[in-house]
């Protein structure tokens, strides 16, 4: 590597771990946002030229990742949790439901990405309204999908990476009038969506884990003890099981869908292995198709704890989010 390309990657290199969490709130993917990072840091070098003021990098980067999000949405369609693009289901067990293309899902993505990111407090405005932990939850990446890809960089730029007005305008090519009307309108619609049933979710998702209440959630589980697991979910508990459009809702369909998934599903071998997504704890779920089978991972499924009781139960079955968490494919 040529010297200036070493020092220019060395300068960029802080920013990277914070970048590649700003490509995975704009696209709302695991894989698409690790793809995006890498294209950004390819888009700088190529237009290192354009950056006057070295002092300015920080903005300068987010520019670049910001429309490459934005040129990637273009290609794509809107991605959303099942519980925002349909009605619950009715959990008769099997289900007669076909899953749809991944592409259209909200991915989780691992805590691990959250290392080596700090904000710049020199270069935050006052308007910040969201701590790191509360801007990955799954809640508010869903809440930020149902925005327009315009109204989503707006926000994320001023509310969550901290840009001021003019920052933000430049980065969009917008002028700050405009830029500010976005703004509103994004801050309101997000607001509104988490003041709704995600609310409790959120606040309690981005702070601290009830580690009794996980602990004796994973033993129901390895222990096939359905009736401890279903004592500890929350009146108002919501399931959703990507890539299949379906969730189940309230504690008394959970329950009649659990007894019948779990008594198909854990006769055959689970092993969990623990992990954490989007600032929640997780399970990695592996299983056997027979009883002399290999356990291969099934699902990363991501729980959101509420009044000491499971109340969110994200179910991705997606085994190809192993490589993104760093688990093995097969135990």
């Amino acid at each position: 590597m040529e010297t200036a390309e070493r020092a220019f990657f060395d300068a960029v290199a802080p920013y990277r771990a914070a970048l590649r969490l700003h490509c995975y709130r704009m696209l709302g993917s695991s894989h698409d946002g690790d793809d995006a990072v890498q294209e950004t840091l390819i888009h700088a070098w190529r237009a290192r030229a354009t950056l006057e003021d070295e002092g300015r990098l920080r903005p300068w980067l987010y520019r670049i990742a910001t429309n490459a999000c934005l040129d990637e949405l273009k290609k794509r369609p809107r991605r959303a949790m099942p519980q925002d693009s349909s009605s619950p289901i009715d959990p008769v067990w099997p289900l007669s439901i076909s899953p749809e293309p991944e592409a259209v899902w909200i991915e989780p993505m691992p805590d691990t990405w959250m290392a080596g990111e700090a904000p710049d407090p020199a270069a935050q405005d006052p308007s910040v309204q969201y701590t790191l932990k509360e801007s990955v939850t799954l809640a508010f990446v869903a809440a930020l999908h149902v925005l327009s890809p315009a109204q989503r960089a707006t926000l994320l730029l001023r509310d969550v990476v901290g840009l001021s007005a003019e920052e933000t305008a430049l980065a969009l090519d917008l002028n700050l009038g405009a830029a500010n009307s976005a703004l509103f309108r994004a801050r309101e619609t997000v607001e509104k969506k988490l003041g709704g049933r995600e609310a409790g979710d959120f606040a309690e998702s981005a702070g601290e884990i009830d580690q009794a209440l996980l602990a004796r959630y994973v033993r129901a589980y390895e222990e096939a003890n359905i009736d401890d697991l279903i004592a500890m979910f929350h009146r108002d508990i919501v399931t959703a099981m990507p890539p299949f459009a379906a969730w189940i809702s309230g504690s008394a369909a959970n329950a009649a869908f659990y007894r019948g998934m779990l008594d198909a599903t854990l006769t055959s071998g689970t092993r969990i292995v623990l992990t954490r997504a989007n600032a929640r704890p997780a399970l990695a779920f592996y299983r056997k198709d027979t009883p002399e089978g290999v356990l291969r991972l099934r699902a990363i499924h991501v729980v959101g704890m509420r009044d000491g009781k499971i109340a969110n139960v994200d179910h991705f079955m997606q085994p190809l989010l192993a490589g993104v968490f760093g688990l093995p494919a097969e135990l």
